[in-house]
């Protein structure tokens, strides 16, 4: 569910100002809307500083050991300035090391030779020109008292050296003679090949201060939000204000500093034009999904409802699909098994909802009787299957999961017009959102005719006839059918665009049937290399754990793709849902420690750091 927020107004005498930021921290419930931009000196200067710690923090790999917390904040911002002088100088080693390489492979086909020597003999009147022509044809005439030396041919062109006088010249494509050796630019490129192996080694060695690097992050976008917030404060004579969002469990607490601050305090409902944040209060099972929503950066308005039990349910049951294979979910729940012991530390919302991934995967995996793709399985495992989704006939077993698939993809959709039915209440709207319902599921069943060659049920027809009327006749309030007429020139591409959506939902068979496609022909190859014994059986081993590994993340890439559209895109839309949610975010202090010391450093710091 979506908490309930209170607009809220707090006037202090601007004296108090900094302690009335203090104490609102210290509640950690009031989302700040400022009531003008925050900006200024410090501000800015704050900004930069994070941008800066947040770049070195993405700049460094993950680290697997920590150095022991107690580095002071100016220790701290000396590593960011470190890390962003050696991304620096890495970077531009790489564009030197690359201009080399072009300049020694034009250079190449005229092989290794001194240019400093070239350059003495013109000093005594012999010239040494570098030509290039094409091998199929005549070779160009040598001017008199000169000297035509062919060095090779590379991709149908001809390299040759001319020596003679400083008029002799060749009716060809002459190359500028180089600044330096082919040696000179070998030895160039290795040095700087190996100074850049040094800087990686130096950048691997100050992984392990990420800890510390990532907890002044978390100081810094502290003191930015309290410094933002009293920018963002009006004021006017020896007053000031703030204004905010508050959950409406937690305006007792608010009230009581009030009095004991004695600030003025306003508490009212918000009105339909403010922009009030979104807070998700889950129940515990469904917060795992909470991972993938901040993820992806989105939100629900607060005015729009919370699908969150909706989109973890259905997303688990697309990714089982979508994987496909009770093997690789038993190889997600062992490895989330491994990382959660590993990273003990992190947040446990991703590590549930691979486990429940991994376990409706091992689950479809089962009743499909796919084990890693295997042709055969052992008799306990074989009697697990569901006939019906993979039976012996295969064109048959298809035809059902596809099936299958329409059937999610109108029940999913009925489910969000629904949905929309109850949001409207009593009003006519309501009755539209069931002529919607008809229509899709009239969808389901023209989908089932075209694709599968059902016969199209003659009761569907006055069934839809009925769910289009109602379309038209409620889903615009007459008062507003002169500012929103185009809603019914558009039906008709709506409702194209309905039997798409329902449509679309065979994706779930389509990449669950390739994953599995892939997994079997790997396995075919490690079984044609591992049939003569010996180390045939070492790289059929190597093959599998190769093809499968690729193919399980292929599998992964297509739930965060397909799994995720399904909620966020075709759910989403059917129900009205923007997700054009602001996320709440109260002023609080995150960090312990004594963040003042973070301020007067980014303070001193008003110009960032290296690299920014």
């Amino acid at each position: 569910m979506i908490v309930t927020m209170k607009k809220v107004a707090i006037v202090c005498l601007d004296v108090d100002r900094d302690r009335t930021l203090a104490r609102l921290r210290a509640l950690g419930v009031l989302h700040v809307t400022p009531v003008q931009a925050p900006a200024g000196g410090d501000v800015d200067a704050a900004r930069k500083t994070l941008e800066s710690v947040r770049a070195a923090l993405a700049l460094l790999p993950p680290a697997d050991d920590a150095l022991p917390t107690g580095l002071t904040d100016e220790a701290t911002l000396a590593l960011a300035d470190t890390v962003h002088a050696l991304v620096a100088r890495r970077r531009d080693l790489d564009q030197q090391i690359g201009q080399l390489v072009v300049a020694r492979q034009a250079q190449a086909p005229f092989g290794d030779f001194d240019p400093d020597q070239a350059r003495v003999l013109r000093d005594h009147g012999v010239r040494l020109r570098l030509y290039q022509f094409p091998t199929k044809g005549p070779v160009p005439a040598v001017p008199a008292g000169a000297s035509l030396t062919v060095l090779g041919t590379t991709a149908g062109t001809t390299s040759a050296v001319l020596v003679g006088p400083e008029a002799a010249t060749l009716a060809a494509r002459e190359v500028a003679l180089p600044e330096q050796s082919l040696r000179s630019l070998d030895e160039e490129i290795d040095a700087g090949r190996r100074e850049c192996a040094g800087l990686e080694v130096e950048l691997a060695n100050l992984t392990p201060t990420r800890p510390a690097l990532q907890a002044l992050a978390t100081r810094l976008e502290d003191e930015l939000q309290l410094l933002e917030a009293r920018a963002g404060m009006g004021s006017r004579a020896r007053l000031a204000w703030i204004t905010g969002f508050c959950p409406e469990p937690a305006i007792s607490a608010v009230e009581a500093a009030a009095a004991h601050g004695q600030w003025a305090l306003s508490v009212t409902t918000p009105s339909a034009h403010d922009q009030v944040p979104t807070q998700l209060a889950s129940k515990p099972w469904v917060r795992q999904i909470h991972a993938v929503l901040d993820m992806i950066g989105i939100t629900p308005g607060y005015g729009e409802p919370d699908v969150s039990p909706v989109f973890l349910l259905f997303l688990v049951l697309f990714a089982a699909m979508l994987i496909g294979d009770a093997g690789y979910g038993a190889l997600i729940l062992l490895g989330t098994w491994f990382a959660r012991r590993k990273w003990r530390q992190a947040p446990a919302q991703p590590f549930h909802l691979l486990r429940s991934v991994g376990i409706a995967t091992m689950a479809w995996g089962t009743l499909t009787g796919t084990w890693f793709a295997l042709p055969h399985l052992p008799a306990a495992l074989d009697a697990l299957r569901l006939e019906w989704l993979a039976g012996s006939d295969k064109l048959l077993t298809t035809r059902h999961v596809m099936l299958l698939c329409f059937f999610l993809g109108a029940a999913h959709i009925t489910l969000a017009h629904l949905w929309a039915a109850a949001r409207c209440g009593r009003r006519p709207a309501a009755l539209a959102q069931l002529g919607w319902i008809a229509t899709t599921w009239c969808m389901f069943f023209v989908a089932k005719t075209m694709v599968l060659g059902d016969a199209f049920p003659a009761w569907m027809l006055p069934v839809t006839i009925a769910g289009i009327a109602a379309i038209v006749l409620f889903m615009t309030p007459p008062r507003q059918l002169k500012d929103e007429w185009f809603n019914h020139v558009m039906l008709p591409l709506n409702l194209v665009s309905n039997f798409v959506d329902v449509v679309s939902y065979l994706r779930l068979f389509a990449v669950g049937t390739a994953g599995v496609a892939v997994a079997a022909a790997f396995n075919g190859m490690a079984a044609k290399v591992g049939a003569g014994g010996g180390m045939g059986l070492v790289g059929a081993a190597l093959i599998a754990v190769f093809g499968h590994t690729l193919n399980l993340v292929l599998c992964a890439m297509g739930v965060l793709v397909h799994g995720v559209r399904l909620n966020t895109l075709e759910f989403s839309a059917h129900l009205g849902l923007q997700w054009s949610g602001v996320p709440y975010r109260p002023l609080r202090q995150r960090a312990g420690g004594q963040p003042a010391a973070a301020t007067a450093t980014t303070n001193r710091r008003t110009n960032g750091l290296g690299g920014m």
